[in-house]
């Protein structure tokens, strides 16, 4: 691992705002995460590539030593307008939405975003999640992924979303049929969800004994939600663990006429939220300290079904 990096509780990176240089001085026993919030295009792989590329490399220069980036940052997720989604040719899509075919822009795992995303993880000393499109060469399902790739370039989670949202994801997800693989690590025992998982799998992760939860999230909701400030701290106090929480944005302009983009933010164990991004509409990353729990061991992934 790194060496001694950040600490100032909370600190935002959102645009110009935020804390400058590098930061320092944070203790032993803490692990300083990082949320990257932004916009990928949908259907544009390589250059949403880049645009995770620099940001997760500012996100380490910062110190973090834990990088999660939102749901489908590679592939995009839906249009910004919610227009478009994603449809393959034996599948129905929701009232209202045009499909797309994703054949040219779903990988597989391992593929070309893994193996970037493992040397980048390599290079940085860091643990980073890689969120895309999967494409099954052996099966033709496509399913919604998080990979996380530790400190040595390494693959240590390869998740599969067990709960595709059925209103944008009807036209192409299948279940995810991996489980709920954790895996311990100097900081803890860490897990992935995406997005609607939530829902249903906060529970096993809480029974998986998770410390920390690395959530990639494409959010749609209504304007006078109380999710982001309410719901979800509320799951972090029930279910004992940590959640990284990194939202999609979209463009300023033209202005978006839904709501659920943005809201970023960090919770620890607790339910308190640690920090929040400042703009939701916005490229940025936030950045919290997390304590390391006790005794943290070191070993293996471990799955339940």
């Amino acid at each position: 691992m790194r060496g001694s990096c950040l600490v100032v509780l909370g600190c935002v990176l959102a645009g110009n705002s935020g804390c400058a240089g590098p930061l320092r001085g944070r203790r032993a026993d803490t692990v300083l995460v990082a949320a990257i919030q932004c916009y990928s295009r949908f259907g544009e792989p390589e250059g949403n590539r880049r645009k995770l590329v620099a940001l997760v490399r500012r996100a380490a220069a910062r110190g973090a030593d834990i990088v999660v980036v939102p749901e489908a940052a590679v592939t995009g997720y839906l249009s910004a307008d919610l227009t478009r989604t994603w449809q393959t040719a034996d599948r129905a899509i929701s009232e209202g939405l045009t499909g797309v075919d994703p054949a040219n822009v779903a990988e597989t795992v391992p593929g070309a975003s893994t193996r970037m995303f493992a040397g980048l993880a390599d290079e940085l000393d860091i643990y980073v999640t890689a969120t895309l499109m999967e494409a099954d060469r052996k099966t033709g399902f496509y399913y919604n992924a998080s990979v996380l790739l530790g400190p040595d370039g390494r693959m240590l989670i390869h998740y599969r979303k067990r709960n595709p949202w059925p209103w944008a994801e009807c036209g192409w997800a299948t279940d995810g049929d991996r489980g709920n693989p954790v895996v311990n690590t100097p900081f803890g025992r860490l897990g992935l969800l995406i997005c609607y998982d939530i829902h249903e799998q906060a529970k096993i992760m809480s029974r998986l004994r998770v410390d920390t939860l690395l959530y990639s999230i494409a959010w749609v909701d209504d304007e006078d939600s109380d999710w982001f400030a309410k719901g979800l701290p509320d799951i972090a106090r029930a279910n004992g663990f940590n959640i990284v929480a990194a939202n999609w944005t979209v463009p300023k302009t033209p202005a978006p006429k839904w709501h659920g983009y943005g809201q970023s933010r960090i919770i620890d164990a607790t339910g308190r939220v640690r920090a929040k991004v400042k703009d939701d509409l916005a490229d940025g990353i936030v950045y919290a300290e997390l304590p390391v729990p006790v005794q943290s061991p070191v070993a293996g992934p471990k799955q339940q079904d």
